[in-house]
């Protein structure tokens, strides 16, 4: 049973979305309400596929592995940085399809397009809203789309939180088919007995902030090693581990603690405030910056986006990105790399994971992965004002 001390946090996200709390369920990290949901559907629907994006996490689809089930791949659109939806691959042991809500933009009429070809099938369509929580692709008369939507307060998210997660369940997916409503029925069952955190654990989701500000100023010969310990030890609750590379969970899923619950609660009550800011430096960018860069097209004024993307044009052995990163770097200004390489941060075993390594089947996947940089959103307006200088002064250089 959900603790009660969790409801407060439910029934705020009911109220940003316009759904039910009881729709909510909570975890430790939103990977862990993805798992269970893959899990599940594995035991009520059997084996079969998870269609998803190269462009993306590691941690979006260890999941599907660890789950049993198979990730299939399907380009994505430059304009949403989502899946392709009249060409993803859709067929008789498609599970589910995951729609991404790459960066915080929401494209509501393409994935209305992937939702009406998930619902001519048994599949059940996902949508990732870790980078947007509380924010959800919708149809025309502002229904949600999605049957299960997963939600991330984690590291790098929208809110400056570093653990939690949610999911909600649809409830006019018991209407489907008898097949789904059991699957609803034994997800919300699963998802009512998933294990609460161990004490070292939660001793490590309070710990975390101060052991990164420890770690980020140690020289790295100290540094990596004491990671690398704290790590095996399970001191240190890091976004990434080391097998997370490896087709692995992080660890078997877990509620969040009351502190993660508390803190998630605290900082979603300002959520407004935290997107105003978003939006104002994103709004600078995106006004600013040169067409000489590519910027996605669904970007939207009404989005939060966690970073902003920019695709860089020129053939990818000019490594331009890389260029363009080192150049922000060294002005002291801290772009990031999402979602280069595929996988992100990558992965050895491209077979364990159903991937072909040169994407080829891929074509915008490929490109874009290789052009990819993207800028802070959590900055002042005057810092982006300067970053969009910079990024205009070395487009200019390099033309």
């Amino acid at each position: 049973m959900t603790p009660s001390n969790f409801r407060p946090l439910q029934d705020l996200l009911a109220e940003l979305t316009n759904t039910r709390a009881e729709d909510w369920f909570l975890f430790m990290r939103a990977r862990h309400g993805m798992a269970t949901v893959y899990q599940t559907l594995h035991q009520c629907f059997g084996q079969g596929t998870v269609t998803t994006q190269a462009y993306t996490c590691v941690t979006a689809v260890n999941p599907i592995l660890v789950a049993g089930l198979k990730p299939e791949y399907g380009d994505i659109d430059p304009d949403s940085i989502a899946l392709l939806p009249d060409t993803a691959p859709l067929h008789a042991r498609t599970r589910a399809l995951v729609w991404q809500n790459t960066f915080g933009i929401l494209a509501d009429a393409k994935a209305a397009v992937l939702r009406s070809r998930a619902h001519n099938t048994p599949a059940i369509f996902l949508e990732d809203s870790a980078h947007c929580v509380g924010s959800m692709v919708r149809d025309e008369q502002g229904e949600p789309l999605a049957d299960i939507s997963v939600h991330s307060f984690g590291v790098e998210k929208l809110l400056p939180t570093k653990f939690g997660g949610a999911i909600w369940i649809n409830p006019c997916l018991r209407e489907r088919s008898p097949q789904h409503q059991r699957f609803v029925e034994k997800l919300i069952t699963t998802c009512a007995g998933v294990r609460t955190p161990q004490g070292r654990e939660e001793k490590a989701m309070r710990r975390y902030y101060n052991q990164v500000r420890i770690l980020n100023h140690l020289p790295r010969a100290f540094s990596a090693p004491l990671r690398k310990s704290l790590i095996k030890n399970d001191r240190f609750l890091a976004p990434i581990i080391p097998w997370e590379q490896q087709g692995k969970l992080d660890r078997l899923p877990a509620l969040p603690s009351k502190w993660v619950a508390a803190q998630a609660l605290a900082q979603l009550k300002n959520i407004e405030d935290t997107r105003r800011r978003r939006q104002q430096v994103q709004h600078i960018y995106q006004e600013k910056l040169t067409r000489r860069l590519q910027i996605p097209a669904e970007i939207r004024d009404s989005q939060a986006l966690v970073r902003f993307p920019l695709f860089v044009n020129g053939a990818p052995s000019d490594n331009q990105a890389e260029r363009l990163f080192s150049f922000l770097r060294e002005k002291g200004y801290y772009p990031g790399r999402w979602y280069r390489p595929a996988l992100f941060p990558g992965v050895k075993d491209y077979d364990l994971y159903n991937l072909d390594p040169e994407l080829s089947d891929l074509p915008n996947t490929k490109r874009m992965i290789a052009s990819a940089i993207n800028l802070p959103t959590q900055e002042s307006v005057p810092r982006a004002q300067e970053i969009v200088s910079l990024v205009n002064q070395w487009a200019e250089d390099n033309r």
